[in-house]
């Protein structure tokens, strides 16, 4: 995508682009081509595989490894190791077993891929609705005249307005004028999915000894837009480099890795402070109509709300004396 289109709760929306040559706002892959094409080059790297086998439990031994437990087709496995990087999503079954989740995960999606789907293929489109505030709706565009369409919402506010995704959904891509411009004449292509997210650095204790978390599974996801492939990917690297060095060390206590556990609070800590105090702005309408208002009459405002909202400037940004000045008097 080239282009983001923004929108809020009265229904009026800003539509703008950064420099091509300098920036876009991403590339959107279906999770599934994603996942594999990453499979395919740990496999390429010298990974074993071992796609059915689902871990049960985790043994320290005297030795000073680990052992898992898992099943395969019925079967107990057990494999041994040194050291274990465990990056097992939001629902983190294999995390909470061991006792390092601090809260359930905290916000909930539902997306479905449409065909037919009108308008350029560029334009990312983030529409907040009022009924799911500070969660939005989406659409972005896949290839072919299809796209991710979906909604968020925070699981405290489903609870407190007792909100019906799938009925969210249904008023979004009928309701909501941006929306049913691209979607009138698309029709939804297979069931549409509902995902938990794990959002907040500091909801899981990243490491114990022989062990480091990643992913959404340590909590990265972004509070504020819930995105967390970024963060999951960038952790992936972390906890790598963190147990290379253990294992040169000869050292995987949690005490040597809690050397990870610091470094992505110091990478995320300061992001996801400002993206809670984002989120509590964004749910109330009418700064966030204000926000849009603002972004139709100064590009440079504009550029900055689609930057924080893709991950490419930190949260923080927008919350200095600056934007904060525009916004209020402009």
């Amino acid at each position: 995508p080239e282009t983001m289109r923004l929108s809020a709760p009265n229904g009026q929306f800003v539509t703008y682009s950064p420099d091509p040559r300098e920036f876009s706002y991403g590339r959107v892959i279906p999770r599934f081509q994603l996942d594999q094409a990453l499979l395919a080059r740990a496999v390429a790297a010298g990974a074993r595989l071992a796609e059915r086998v689902k871990i049960t439990g985790l043994e320290w031994l005297r030795s000073g490894k680990v052992r898992l437990v898992g099943e395969e087709d019925g079967h107990t496995v057990r494999v041994e190791a040194r050291l274990v990087i465990a990056a097992d999503g939001a629902i983190a079954p294999f995390t909470s077993t061991l006792g390092l989740i601090r809260h359930p995960p905290n916000m909930l999606a539902l997306r479905a891929y449409f065909e037919g789907v009108e308008g350029s293929p560029t334009l990312l489109e983030i529409h907040y609705e009022r009924a799911i505030l500070p969660g939005y709706g989406w659409i972005f565009p896949v290839s072919d005249g299809r796209a991710n369409v979906g909604v968020g919402a925070y699981a405290s506010e489903v609870r407190s307005r007792r909100l019906n995704l799938r009925d969210a959904l249904h008023h979004f891509v009928t309701n909501n004028p941006c929306a049913r411009a691209r979607l009138g004449r698309a029709r939804m292509v297979g069931p549409a999915r509902g995902y938990p997210l794990r959002t907040g650095v500091g909801g899981t204790i990243p490491y114990t000894d022989n062990v480091l978390i990643a992913g959404e599974a340590a909590s990265l996801v972004s509070p504020l837009t819930g995105e967390g492939i970024a963060t999951a990917l960038e952790s992936g690297e972390l906890a790598a480099q963190h147990a290379r060095r253990a294992l040169e060390d000869g050292d995987c206590s949690a005490v040597a890795l809690a050397a990870y556990g610091r470094e992505l609070h110091r990478r995320y800590g300061r992001d996801h402070r400002a993206a809670r105090i984002l989120r509590r702005l964004l749910s109330i309408p009418w700064v966030t109509n204000r926000i849009v208002r603002r972004a139709q009459h100064d590009p440079d405002f504009a550029l900055l709300i689609g930057y924080v909202i893709i991950g490419v400037t930190s949260p923080a940004a927008a919350l200095r004396p600056g934007p904060i000045v525009r916004l209020l008097v402009g």
